[in-house]
């Protein structure tokens, strides 16, 4: 299919409800969503179908895994990709999304598609539970239809699962481990305080986490 027919056709589709809520950060997403149609020549059948996407939990895609993206670059390509992604760490932050379409079913309406839509349009807007989708798009399309409007899915909910992701310290799993550690070790130092048997605990801790350089002079005070 020519790019200028697929314009052609993503300019005759448009969302009429999407879902209230961004896809989630730490698990699958399901929505149900309605696809009408039109039907040629037939100005007074609709086609609708009705079915579920299924968004997979957003994978990590870490400044790491980024740094394999270049080739042809020369012998040096390597140390220069880990230069550039340890800078570029916040920019290179990524997201990988994967959709499954499922219980697709298909019916023919004896309704115009603006009677149609304006039906279930209303009946989503009355139902608390947001999870659902009605999107009008020219019956041919309704595969590219589907597919845009689960990547534009994508999209809107990238802020939120990278906020979120961010929050726990997860595009940073050794920072967040590291972070840890100095809680561990702070938790461990005010025990030894009001009970010296800890002592030897911690001083154990900070040479497994290689901390104790940064806390000697702190643990040989209690000495």
């Amino acid at each position: 299919m020519e790019r200028r027919t697929i314009e052609k056709l993503l300019g005759q589709t448009s969302v009429i409800c999407q879902p209230k809520h961004a896809l989630a950060t730490f698990g699958a997403t399901s929505i149900d969503y309605y696809l009408v149609s039109p039907i040629e020549e037939m100005k007074d059948r609709t086609r609708l179908r009705r079915g579920r996407v299924l968004s997979e939990k957003p994978k990590i895609l870490t400044p790491e895994s980024w740094s394999e993206r270049f080739s042809g670059f020369g012998e040096d390509a390597r140390e220069f990709s880990e230069w550039i992604s340890s800078r570029y760490a916040a920019a290179l932050r990524a997201l990988e999304y994967n959709f499954k379409n499922s219980d697709m079913s298909t019916q023919v309406i004896s309704e115009a598609p603006p009677q149609v839509v304006g039906r279930i349009r209303g009946e989503i807007e009355s139902e608390s539970a947001g999870a659902k989708a009605l999107i009008a798009c020219p019956d041919a399309a309704w595969p590219l239809a589907l597919m845009k409007f689960s990547l534009d899915e994508s999209v809107r909910s990238f802020p939120t699962n990278v906020r979120d992701l961010d929050r726990r310290g997860l595009f940073n799993p050794g920072e967040a481990e590291e972070a840890r550690h100095r809680r561990e070790i702070e938790a461990l130092f005010a025990s030894a305080s009001a009970d010296r048997s800890v002592l030897e605990l911690l001083g154990q801790k900070l040479r497994e986490y290689g901390l104790f350089a940064e806390y000697e002079g702190r643990f040989l005070s209690f000495f």
